[in-house]
């Protein structure tokens, strides 16, 4: 029998009634698996997208200005930047920094903000599509919707093939310093935790100091600067588990490493920037675990990651440390369970007008297969007792999308800054039906948090 349809409108047909029907299967499993699981948690905000399908949104990081609190900024791994003048609730969209060709945006990118002045820093691939010598540049901009200011390379390589790789960045406040710190391949069997300051809004750095050796395979550092102005940069590493480091000199020099907290989980001999093996710069996907954040605190520095409990699942810890890093407690974040849930890729932050801490992690409570995660906080007071955690996500994240993607080209980082009392919670959802990558936010009240914690 004849088609009553020409070829191409056959086809055209054909490929409608297949996403007809893939759109009814999704729905099925939707309503007979994912909508019977109920979360009851309070939820702490209204969830707004803040990039709406605007392409791949992973790694993103966001900061919010001291001085003017209801604005926030931030950046995705495809260099998008993102801003709101209203405490997060509406957000506007504007391109990246401009590069010189042929350089591109490589991602990883660290937003921090105060003294008038966003910054962000991230990694540029020389050659467009390059992924074995990716450097770490700066930018800076007045206010949210300026123009970014020209890059500045932070520092040139150590040898002809060299990478940067897993920046962070922090501000001191009172002096306006900025700080940087990040993983360099110091030869082809070796990568060592770095940093450098700067002292004129980034336009010039100084020498990059070997923060932890690369004989102890660091990975992850992250950064942070205490009231009196020392810096505090924490990792992973293989000897230490969670490794801690503390300059008084303003970065010219770090004292030694010391032990945060053990890792019974710890991927840094496994991660493929190893010194044993050969240095490649792609730490961010493949020591994905741990997650660790520093920050400090009234009486000394925190760090909050994630490691296996004494259940054998996930669970989120914190590790404090007076200003000397001499251990002052240890203490899990998340509620205590039977070993059925898991606390996934947790982030942190303190309120530097409340002294409150803030965590916020993909958690599967509710969910008795451990198939969906909900973005969720909690807060404390001394970093011991913390309120029972409240959904930042309305709406949960498959668990299988964030360890696939962990594997591929990015990672689904997670943010939360807070101040005022208020904390703002950044997380990525990825779309059941097209799987796109979108970043949310919530705003969570300090106040109502802590009212759940006297109930």
């Amino acid at each position: 029998m004849a088609s009553y349809f020409p070829q191409g409108k056959r086809l055209l047909v054909e490929g409608a009634v297949i996403a007809v029907l893939i759109a009814v299967g999704v729905f099925l499993i939707y309503h007979f698996t994912v909508h019977t699981i109920r979360n009851t948690r309070p939820l702490g905000g209204v969830n707004v997208n803040i990039t709406r399908g605007d392409g791949g949104e992973s790694e993103a990081s966001f900061a919010i200005d001291p001085a003017r609190p209801q604005v926030l900024f931030g950046a995705s791994n495809q260099l998008f930047a993102y801003g709101s003048t209203n405490g997060g609730r509406t957000w506007h969209s504007q391109e990246g920094p401009t590069l010189r060709e042929p350089a591109c945006p490589h991602g990883e990118p660290q937003a921090a903000a105060g003294r008038a002045a966003e910054y962000l820093a991230f990694l540029v691939a020389p050659p467009c599509g390059d992924l074995l010598t990716p450097y770490l540049v700066v930018t800076s901009r007045p206010y949210t919707s300026a123009r970014w200011a020209p890059v500045t390379r932070v520092a040139p390589r150590l040898w002809q093939y060299g990478f940067d790789d897993a920046p962070a960045i922090a501000l001191d406040g009172r002096s306006g310093r900025l700080y940087l710190s990040w993983t360099r391949s110091l030869s082809a069997k070796a990568a060592a935790v770095v940093s450098s300051t700067s002292s004129d809004g980034g336009r010039t750095w100084s020498r990059p100091v070997v923060v932890a050796a690369a004989a102890d395979e660091p990975h992850l550092s992250t950064i942070a600067v205490g009231q009196g102005g020392d810096v505090y940069i924490a990792g992973i590493d293989t000897p230490h588990g969670v490794w801690i480091a503390r300059s008084t000199d303003r970065g010219k020099t770090f004292g030694a490493v010391h032990t945060a907290g053990p890792l019974r989980a710890n991927p840094s001999s496994n991660c493929a920037g190893r010194a044993t093996f050969k240095s490649l710069a792609n730490e961010e996907t493949t020591c994905i675990g741990p997650d660790p954040t520093v920050f400090a605190t009234k009486n000394g520095v925190a760090v909050v990651y994630d490691d296996v409990g004494a259940n054998r699942t996930p669970d989120v810890f914190l590790t404090a440390l007076d200003r000397g890093l001499r251990p002052l407690f240890r203490a899990q974040v998340n509620p205590p369970d039977r070993g059925k849930t898991q606390q996934l890729l947790p982030s942190a932050a303190v309120d530097p007008s409340t002294g409150t801490l803030w965590a916020c992690w993909y958690d599967t409570t509710f969910d008795p297969n451990a198939h969906r995660a909900w973005f969720s906080c909690s807060a404390s007071h001394d970093g011991r007792t913390w309120t029972p955690p409240e959904r930042a996500a309305a709406a949960p994240t498959k668990v299988a999308d964030l360890f696939t993607d962990l594997q591929g080209s990015t990672g689904l980082s997670t943010t939360v800054v807070a101040d005022r009392g208020i904390a703002h919670a950044f997380w990525i959802n990825i779309g059941e039906v097209d799987f796109a990558q979108d970043i949310y936010t919530a705003a969570l009240s300090e106040r109502a948090a802590f009212l759940t914690l006297r109930r």
